[in-house]
Order: structure tokens, then sequence, then C-alpha cells
């Protein structure tokens, strides 16, 4: 993998004793449809291969074993209600796999449960899902609105930027990309203001980490152009004040977009975080943590620790797994960083969707038809500084609400961010 030191180093292997072991070890391909016939036989089928897959379990506060023993009898009740009836409603099933799964800490996490038995007047397909980040993520008190909701607000308050703040360039849209198979969209703004002192402060926000493809070429020309003219502001004004970056809102992306937003600002190669991934079927039994590395950007570079220029980047609660890394790293190597806004989602760890060549990591189960389970997880740990992110995500340094002040929601952070610039 790009960038990860995979040494091979002995390590000792931890086993804990599952309450029940699996007949046989389930791993990323395996189709589940023969798996199971009954309610009770495909939970055991989805605890066993959680039991086997989780990368999570030195972590996560979760019995597994009680939660074993706790939900069994509901799903032996469950195939005695389809003996008697004939069916079972989803609103049977769905209880039992929330409380299954809804507390875990992975905020990546997500879950499709076939109903075997629906009745006939159910809607077809009949699935329950169940994703523990969003059970726990609205619950915060400063929770607001989703994330979609929020990135149409942040839309429409830049659309207007000019007539509220000195701005000397203003560049945005929503712009095509793909790569590695996947094509979609990012929507950008770039702003370089001005502050009252003259100086300047270029500013982009991005509704997903997804910078690596324009780079590349892999997307619409105009999305390149616009994301270097903000680097070409960051590295090259010989009035800079400082920069902002908003993730407030990003719904995550591609790692190596570090290239262009940690990468211009150091002078050597550091390593950013460490990663481990789940090498076994006993339930903590996981490779060795190997560091990830970042190298300096030779194409755009300017040392703003040594200039003393603050890197202020924005978050909010709906900011999730690339949207959340990009502030952490650069916390972590980037000395004026500057972290404002909202704790992040908590879903930091990577994600290999298309993983076929390893055995106890990435989503398993049909993701194509979604027949009969479909679990999509972290498939690799993450750490910085030892400190467990998942669940957590980033807090920024200044906590700045929307819910304090619901009726300007995206102005207050923005004012904050200059006001801190010009100050430092």
């Amino acid at each position: 993998m790009k960038k990860y030191a995979l040494t091979l180093i002995a390590a000792t292997l931890l086993f804990v004793a599952c309450r029940k072991e699996a007949d046989y070890m389930p791993y990323v391909g395996e189709s589940p449809k023969l798996a199971y016939s009954t309610y009770t036989e495909q939970f055991e089928y989805l605890w066993k291969t959680i039991s086997t897959a989780y990368v999570f379990w030195d972590i996560d506060t979760v019995d597994w074993d009680a939660t074993y023993t706790r939900l069994l009898p509901g799903f032996h009740s469950l195939d005695q209600k389809y003996k008697d009836s004939g069916f079972v409603r989803v609103t049977d099933l769905e209880p039992l796999y929330t409380s299954m799964f809804g507390s875990m800490i992975d905020h990546h996490m997500s879950v499709y449960v076939e109903n075997l038995h629906p009745h006939p007047s159910d809607p077809i397909p009949s699935r329950i899902n169940v994703r523990p980040s969003s059970i726990e993520v609205p619950t915060r008190p400063y929770y607001i609105e989703d994330r979609s909701t929020e990135q149409a607000g942040i839309q429409a308050f830049l659309s207007t930027v000019e007539a509220n703040y000195t701005v000397l360039a203003h560049e945005s849209g929503t712009f095509a990309f793909y790569d590695a198979g996947l094509s979609s969209a990012v929507t950008l703004h770039y702003c370089l203001f001005r502050l009252p002192d003259g100086r300047v402060v270029p500013y982009l926000w991005q509704s997903m980490a997804a910078l690596t493809p324009l780079m590349k070429g892999n997307g619409t020309p105009a999305g390149k152009a616009l994301v270097e003219n903000w680097l070409q502001a960051v590295c090259s004004s010989t009035n800079l004040a400082g920069i902002i970056l908003d993730n407030r809102a990003n719904r995550g992306g591609f790692q190596d977009d570090l290239d262009y937003l940690v990468g211009p600002f150091l002078n050597d190669r550091v390593a950013i975080f460490e990663t481990r991934y789940k090498e076994g079927p006993g339930r903590l039994e996981y490779s060795a943590w190997c560091p990830y590395y970042q190298s300096p950007n030779t194409d755009y570079h300017r040392d703003i620790a040594a200039e003393g220029i603050p890197y202020v980047i924005l978050t909010s609660v709906n900011t999730v797994s690339m949207g959340e890394i990009e502030p952490l790293t650069a916390k972590a190597v980037i000395p004026t960083t500057h972290v404002m806004g909202e704790r992040t989602w908590g879903g930091t760890c990577p994600l290999q969707p298309n993983a076929v060549d390893l055995s106890y990591n990435a989503p398993y189960g049909d993701g194509d038809n979604l027949k009969g389970h479909y679990i999509y997880s972290s498939t690799f740990g993450t750490r910085i500084g030892g400190q467990r992110l998942e669940g957590i995500g980033c807090v920024p340094d200044e906590v700045i609400n929307r819910k304090d002040d619901p009726s300007q929601s995206f102005k207050p952070l923005l004012d904050a961010a200059l006001t801190y610039i010009q100050n430092h």
C-alpha cells in the first residue's frame, strides 16, 4: 500500500476465548446466501463474523459474549413466530439488530440484514439497516442537522460571501471526477479574503476529500485550476496572513489528499499516523502498528511553521472520515495548525471497499444484492500519538458550536477564523 511501512515484525498474538467458536472462519469474499436458513442461524453467523473480523475489539467496550447470551432468546422467539404465523415483521427484527450493533464504536459501520420471512404485504426487499454512528452522533448536545442539509447551507452562505467580506478572488463549482473505478463529484469554493490591514487569507471549502483525482487530471479541468489557484495563493502570496481549510460537512474521500493539504507545509518526510489490520481469527489478533508516512510536496511548498503563519481548519459534527484525518494529521505535524468548530463525526479509520485479498479485513457479505447480509466497516485501525480516534473524531482547539447561534450558523465560525488569523 502507498506509503505504508509494512515491516514484518515478530509479535505476540493475543487471543480471547469466544463464547461460541465458529465451525468455520468467514472471510471477505464468502457468500452469506447458503450460510443460514433461520433467524437464529443468521444471528449466530453475524455474531461469529464480527468476532473474527471487527478491528476494534481492544478498545470497544461492548461485551460481545454478553451480547450473544442476551439476544439469542429473542432470535429463538422469531423462529417460533415464523413457525406459528408464517412471517416475521421487520419491526420485530430491527430492535434485536439495533441492540446488537448500535453501540459499537465503528463510525463507518453500516449493517444490512435481510428479513428471511417477511409478511406478504411488506415491501420487497425486506431488510433492516443499522448504523452505530447514526444512533450516537445525533445524541450529542451540539448536533443540528445532517450532512446534506449542512452542505446546502454552507453553499448558500458562500454564494453571497462577497456581500459581507472583502474578497479579491472567488471561484466555485461542482466538478466531476473519476478514480479507481469511482465516479463522483466534489463541490469547491475558493476565496481570497483581504483583511483590513491588507494581508490576504486563501480559503478553500470542499464538500469531500477529492482533490487528488482532480490534480491527477481525472476530472473537470476547471476543478484542478481552482485547487491550483488556492495552492498558488497559499505558497506564493507575499502578504499571507493565514490559511483557511473549511472541512465542515466534508464527507470524506481520498487519503492522498494529504499530499495537497499537509505535504506543502512539510520540510521532511514524517510519520503522520499509524495503522494496523486484522490478521487472524483471534478476537485480538492484529498486525503490528505500521507508520503511515507523508512526504513534502515538491510542486507546492511553504514553511508556514517557520513564518508563524496560522493554518486554520474548520470542522463540524458532520465532518467525517478523511475530512477528520486532515485536521488530525495537520495538528500532529504542523505547529501553526488551529482547528476551530465542532468535534467531528468519529469515522476516522481507513476503508478498503473492494478488498478481496485480505482474509479478515474489508466489508463482507453480499454487497451487490444485499441478500442475507452486508456489513460495511472499517478495515484498519488508526491512531495518532497512541490515542484512540474512532468514535471520537477530531476535537477542536477552539470549540464553536453552530447550535449556540443557529440563526447565523455558518458566518460566526468564519468570522472567528479570520479574527484568529488577524490576531496571530
